[in-house]
């Protein structure tokens, strides 16, 4: 049996609204006003009201001031569903200041806004959930079959081991995910190899933004025992490097500590070296589509579709020299009929996939996914996505990527191909998810719109979060390039992804010095939190005191 919701009324007029809701199944009517039962009886068919609310077990509670509930309710009885708030006022010719008082003294908190009755709306108040604040980190990986560990950068503390591609997950990358692979499945034979693949990588990245990079010290020996890391007792022993630049051909500098690094390891930005490892490996089966996917992570400009870690999915497949188009056209294909019937599960909106040749592209054209994959190796296609909702660019957004390789380990008549999808921008386009930061909520009103294997468009569950403007000018130090994706990164760090826009409003150069200043504009907003003009002034100032620290730069 359906357990009975609580319902409160507050500020009644003739009772009306309370006498319709009391027929709804599974409800109990709690209806008060500001009146005595002998001022409002006299009202046109109020009496009415009352007396069918009794009769149906609803309870009446006259001479009720909202903003002193706790007087007029014992505290057992003060739990209730839903309180509903008809048109808010004080009667007779209130002005704006005491309705304005009315509601604050109701809610317990300040009112910004104007008071405004035309064209209102029936708005739903929660509590929100606190901002989080996360201590350091420490990970445990596996790097050439030895244990390591390293202290995650603080940017990505809340975004390791989620989980959202896990067997029990009912997120919709995880759901994106497995419809492709089984569409996938019923074209060719197909084996997943997602097991042990290491979150770092060792070495250099040839023409990558090193800025664009994760950079990670290890430090094995001094690993604090697993006591103290589960009662969060570990000292930050290890640290991370944000912020590298190039010396020579065989080291690097940490230009936040200036201290030289013997070793590289970098948080994986892409699954593409174990897809190729893969290939190398005696199992290797030409023929059979292999699968890997898992997250990962790069530092990248800040906008609501630039991802810092996101799910990537790649197959690999070898086949015969000549046939590779032909494998590449069923890849495409059964990846297009799966999105398509993922698609229309979720709207009717219109929605386009298609193929595109690499050389049709300029790289000011490509997304930031698009753009980080060029760098890695030669592409011949990318897979191109566009919704008549989201807004991203004309030619549509990048998806995905399709790569060949020679094979020279059995025979030199196989050609390798690679296809890398972005899972979590997938998930988005599919769902109309206008911000990347909404699929890594805690929040549980996330998840409950997503049942287990079934994707649906998107209620935003937060309508009007406030926003907060911030601008910051400093001069850039002398004789140094400006990093404007560490800058971008810092600041995510500092705010805990509460900053959605970071623009840059002004610069000049001193004729004089040639020294150069630029101002940017800050926008704070949360996307599934409250935040508020104090929690933002405090990230303003830390924000102030790492750029300073880190890249340099003089405050103005």
């Amino acid at each position: 049996m359906a357990p009975v919701r609580r319902v409160l009324l507050l500020g009644e007029g003739n009772f009306s609204f309370a006498a319709s809701l009391c027929g709804a199944a599974g409800t109990h009517v709690v209806a008060t006003c500001y009146e005595n039962e002998e001022e409002v009886s006299g009202r046109g068919r109020a009496a009415e009201s009352i007396r069918r609310l009794r009769e149906r077990g609803a309870e009446v509670v006259f001479s009720v001031d909202c903003t002193k509930l706790k007087d007029y309710f014992l505290p057992e009885k003060r739990e209730f569903d839903c309180i509903y708030f008809n048109f808010p006022h004080c009667g007779r010719k209130a002005g704006v200041v005491k309705n304005r008082e009315l509601l604050a003294h109701f809610f317990h908190r300040s009112q910004d806004k104007s008071f405004c009755v035309e064209g209102a709306l029936n708005h739903i108040f929660t509590r929100s959930m606190p901002l989080l604040y996360f201590k350091p980190m420490i990970c445990e990986t596996e790097l050439e079959s030895r244990k390591v560990s390293f202290q995650v950068p603080q940017v990505l503390v809340d975004k390791i081991n989620r989980g959202f591609l896990e067997l029990n997950s009912n997120h919709p990358v995880r759901t994106v995910k497995e419809k492709l692979t089984a569409g996938l499945r019923q074209a060719f034979p197909l084996q997943n190899t997602d097991c042990c693949l290491s979150l770092l990588h060792e070495g250099h990245l040839n023409d990558v933004c090193h800025s664009n990079i994760f950079w990670i010290i290890l430090s094995p020996e001094e690993t604090p025992s697993t006591e103290e890391i589960s009662n969060g007792l570990a000292k930050p022993k290890f640290s991370h490097v944000d912020f590298c630049r190039d010396t020579d051909k065989n080291g690097w500098v940490n230009v936040q500590e200036g201290c030289h690094i013997s070793k590289r390891y970098y948080l994986r930005p892409s699954l593409l070296p174990y897809a190729h490892a893969i290939t190398q490996r005696g199992d290797f089966l030409p023929g059979t589509l292999h699968v890997l996917s898992g997250p990962v992570f790069r530092k990248c400009l800040i906008s609501p579709y630039s991802m810092p870690v996101f799910h990537e999915v790649v197959f690999v497949c070898a086949v015969n020299r000549g046939t590779e188009n032909s494998c590449i056209q069923m890849l495409v294909n059964n990846i297009k009929t799966s999105i398509h019937s993922l698609h229309q599960a979720v709207s009717s909106f219109k929605l386009s996939i298609n193929l595109q040749e690499a050389t049709s592209f300029e790289t000011a054209e490509l997304n930031d996914f698009a753009a980080f994959e060029s760098h890695l190796s030669k592409i011949q296609y990318f897979i191109c996505m566009k919704t008549d909702t989201s807004g991203f660019c004309e030619k549509g957004s990048c998806v995905g990527i399709i790569r060949t390789a020679h094979y020279e380990l059995v025979s030199s008549e196989l050609v390798v191909v690679f296809a890398s999808l972005n899972l979590d921008l997938l998930a988005m386009l599919l769902c109309g998810i206008p911000d990347w930061r909404m699929l890594w909520t805690s929040d549980t009103r996330f998840l409950h719109q997503f049942p287990r294997g079934e994707l649906r468009l998107f209620k935003s569950f937060s309508l009007y979060p406030p926003s907060y403007v911030h601008d910051v000018s400093f001069w850039v130090p002398d004789g140094e390039q400006f990093d404007e994706v560490a800058f971008h990164t810092i600041a995510r760090q500092v705010s805990g992804e509460m900053v959605i826009s970071l623009q840059l409003i002004d610069s000049f150069q001193q004729s004089e010095t040639r020294r150069k200043s630029l101002c940017y504009r800050l926008t704070f907003q949360s996307c599934d939190k409250a935040l508020s003009r104090q929690e933002v002034a405090e990230m303003q100032l830390l924000f102030r005191k790492e750029i300073n620290q880190r890249l340099r730069v003089t405050l103005r």
